[in-house]
C-alpha cells in the first residue's frame, strides 16, 4: 500500500535534540541518552509533558520483562497493522526487529505489501496463532471492533493477559502510525550499530521460549 509520509518535507519538524529551546530541554536530554535516534521520537518530544510518559510506554513494551506477548507476537501484531494502512516509516522501524528475531523474508515481505488474509493464510507458513493475530488485528483496522468468534478463538490460543496486550501494542502503535502518517515524519539517518541496539534494547521474555 502507498505511503505519503516520505512526499515533500515534514509538516511539523521535530525537536533539535542537541539545540533546544527551553520548553523541549528536558525531552531533548532525554532522546540525547536513548540509544536509537528516530525522527519520530523528536516528534513526540514536541509535547513537553506528555512525551515522557509515552516514552515509558515504549520502554515497557520493547523490554521483555514488562511485556506479556512475544516478541514476535507483538511485532506480527505492528507489521500488519503498518503494511495495511500504508505506514512505510513505521513499518521499516520494526521490520529489522522482526528479522533480527526470526520473522523470515518471505512473511515480511507479505506484511509489508498487505495482502488479505486468505492471500497470507495461502502461504501456509503462518501459525495458527499468527493466523489469530492478523484475523484480529484485521477486524480491528477495519471496523474498530472485533467479533465473539475471534475472541473465542484468541482465548483457545492464549491468555486474556495477552490479548488484552495486543490490543495495548495496536492502539498504541496506531497512534505512533497516524503521527508519522499525518505529519509526513521523514526516513531516518543511517543509526550507527542499530543491530546491536535492537538486541540490547528490545528483549524477549519467557514466552518466548514456547514453540510459536
Amino acid at each position: 500500500m502507498a505511503s505519503n509520509q516520505t512526499n515533500g518535507k515534514p509538516l511539523i519538524q521535530g525537536i533539535d535534540i542537541h539545540n533546544p529551546d527551553a520548553t523541549h530541554e528536558k525531552n531533548a536530554e532525554i532522546l540525547r541518552a536513548f540509544p536509537i535516534d528516530r525522527n519520530v521520537f523528536r516528534l513526540f518530544a514536541r509535547s513537553p509533558g506528555l512525551f515522557p510518559p509515552i516514552l515509558d510506554t515504549l520502554n515497557a513494551l520493547l523490554d521483555g520483562k514488562t511485556r506479556t506477548i512475544q516478541i514476535l507476537d507483538y511485532q506480527l501484531i505492528v507489521l500488519r497493522m503498518t503494511g495495511t494502512v500504508g505506514a512505510e516509516y513505521l513499518f521499516g522501524i520494526n521490520e529489522p526487529v522482526s528479522r533480527i528475531n526470526g520473522m523470515g523474508d518471505e512473511k515480511i515481505d507479505a506484511l509489508r505489501k498487505g495482502l488479505k488474509s486468505e492471500d497470507l493464510f495461502a502461504m501456509g507458513n503462518w501459525s495458527e496463532r499468527q493466523q489469530c493475530l492478523i484475523t484480529l488485528v484485521d477486524e480491528s483496522v477495519a471496523t474498530w471492533t472485533n467479533t465473539e468468534e475471534t475472541i473465542s478463538w484468541a482465548k483457545t490460543l492464549m491468555s486474556d493477559d495477552e490479548i488484552v496486550e495486543a490490543f495495548i501494542v495496536l492502539g498504541f502503535y496506531s497512534m505512533i502510525a497516524r503521527l508519522t502518517r499525518g505529519l509526513r515524519v521523514q526516513t531516518d539517518a543511517p543509526i550507527p550499530h542499530l543491530s546491536q541496539s535492537i538486541v540490547d534494547k528490545i528483549t524477549k521474555n519467557a514466552s518466548d521460549l514456547k514453540a510459536h
